[in-house]
């Protein structure tokens, strides 16, 4: 009887710490840092392969180690104790998430899953704990990616406040496909990302969803294919969702 894959498993194509040093440097919080702490973080990181819809960590879990998005999308999930939980915003090539363990926070305070096929780096907390109570520049540069993603939680509040719900749509299609850093999927058709999870992102229904993507793609602006979303004309989408109401 054949067994089914791992959800989550080792890399066996590993990418080596200058391989790794490549992808990650081409945006994000990692270009800010020291060629020194690049290199000691990504020689303690795991590579993982994840698969769509498998949970890196979810709310409350125990605390754990830190990621990095080598390939993919990671969905983040928020809630409170009076809010369901919810799909926020997604982790594409370059970012970092899960930091707050390292950082002193008891419990996972947001969750985490592949929205597609994925490849992550798991820096564990062990380690990297020792690392930055010893070394108050590693804990400097460590917070500095807290200050980056608090900035991001900016960016997605700022995208939810928008009034007209397509604009709202068009901005947070731009966030969460990577777009504006630059992102470009590997997959011909784009990033894998459903009506659904885009409706819930931006605060429409499926249906609403589905109608304005068929705009954008009148306009030119996407090509979109079955769960596929690849974006044609950024600089016209922006002007769109960030232009005046």
């Amino acid at each position: 009887m054949a067994t089914s894959a791992p959800l989550i498993s080792d890399v066996r194509d590993r990418l080596s710490v200058g391989g790794l040093e490549d992808v990650l440097m081409r945006r994000g919080w990692l270009t800010e840092t020291t060629p020194g702490f690049r290199q000691k973080i990504l020689g303690m990181g795991r590579q993982l392969a994840v698969k769509r819809g498998q949970r890196l960590f979810a709310f409350g879990d125990p605390p754990g180690g830190m990621y990095a998005v080598l390939s993919g999308g990671i969905g983040m999930e928020g809630c409170t104790n009076l809010h369901p939980l919810r799909l926020g915003h997604v982790v594409r090539e370059g970012g970092w998430f899960g930091h707050g363990p390292a950082l002193g926070n008891a419990a996972r305070s947001i969750g985490s899953r592949a929205l597609e096929d994925s490849r992550v780096l798991l820096v564990p907390l062990p380690p990297l704990t020792a690392w930055i109570h010893e070394d108050t520049e590693a804990a400097r540069l460590v917070g500095e990616l807290a200050d980056r993603n608090s900035q991001l939680l900016t960016h997605i509040i700022s995208d939810l406040l928008i009034p007209d719900a397509g604009q709202r749509t068009a901005a947070v299609l731009l966030r969460v496909s990577g777009a504006l850093g630059g992102v470009k999927s590997s997959h011909p058709d784009g990033c894998l990302l459903t009506q659904s999870e885009l409706g819930e992102m931006a605060n429409v229904s499926r249906h609403h969803a589905n109608r304005l993507l068929g705009q954008f793609a009148e306009q030119g602006w996407i090509a979109k294919s079955y769960n596929r979303l690849r974006l044609l004309d950024v600089a016209a989408l922006s002007g769109f969702a960030y232009g005046e109401d």
